[in-house]
């Protein structure tokens, strides 16, 4: 898949992280609480959103999404001295979002239920932005002029590195599909896919060498364009 769902519950987390700004200095880490039948495991190494070090874990449970809720609720729900509480939404359907900012880190659960009547999703702990250091995001990736990039999830697995970017401009889908297309042209990549699909969106899919890029062009309202873009960098071939 070009969009994994490990890569869509961290864009929720850039969400956050957008519109947060560091407080006071961190003291410590704090404790992440998990509920007592919970199954918690890793997933990713090194992950960066926008920047941000992000830890997260995907967690599964036979309760349901209601009854985590719940449990957080309950954990979090007497206000700490300067600090917001926490936070439940259920804006990005089917996810609900909970959220907590403690000692300058944001902590965020993402859940939804399953067919089983249980729940899963992902819990994630990233430092507050610190608004003294700027990360440019989309190094290196060429761009149309007035591009502007949204999200970017940066992440260094075991004999892989990778990047997923949402991009986005006020050119039409086929000038930025033209762009890419010449560009990976002259640059000598292969092509696996190139089609368009119902003529609201495209696909390019290529490689060259060690990396492989998937590109999924959308056509937005008044003329703009979305574009997702998910790298790969493999160690070996």
């Amino acid at each position: 898949m070009i969009l994994t769902k490990l890569t869509l519950k961290l864009m929720l987390v850039a969400g956050c992280l957008n519109f947060l700004s560091a407080g006071a200095a961190a003291a410590r880490t704090p404790e992440f609480p998990i509920p007592e039948d919970a199954r918690v495991t890793p997933i990713g190494q090194n992950l960066r959103v926008n920047g941000n070090i992000v830890t997260a874990r995907q967690i599964t449970s036979l309760e349901s999404t209601e009854e985590v809720v719940d449990f957080y609720r309950e954990e979090w729900g007497k206000k700490a001295r300067n600090e917001p509480g926490f936070t439940v939404t259920n804006a990005q359907v089917p996810w609900t979002i909970i959220s907590r900012i403690e000692d300058g880190y944001l902590m965020t659960v993402q859940v939804r239920d399953t067919d089983t009547g249980g729940c899963e999703g992902m819990l994630s702990m990233s430092r507050l932005p610190d608004g003294k250091v700027q990360h440019k995001l989309g190094a290196g990736f060429p761009m149309l002029g007035g591009s502007d990039v949204i999200n970017e999830v940066v992440s260094q697995d075991v004999g892989q590195s990778g990047r997923t970017m949402i991009l986005g401009n006020k050119h039409d889908m086929r000038t930025n599909v033209d762009f890419y297309r010449g560009r990976y042209e002259t640059e000598g990549w292969k092509f696996d896919m190139d089609r368009s699909i119902g003529g609201v969106a495209h696909v390019i899919a290529l490689h060259k060498g060690r990396k492989r890029l998937n590109l999924v062009f959308r056509e937005l309202e008044q003329g703009r364009s979305e574009i997702i873009v998910n790298e790969v960098t493999h160690s070996v071939l």
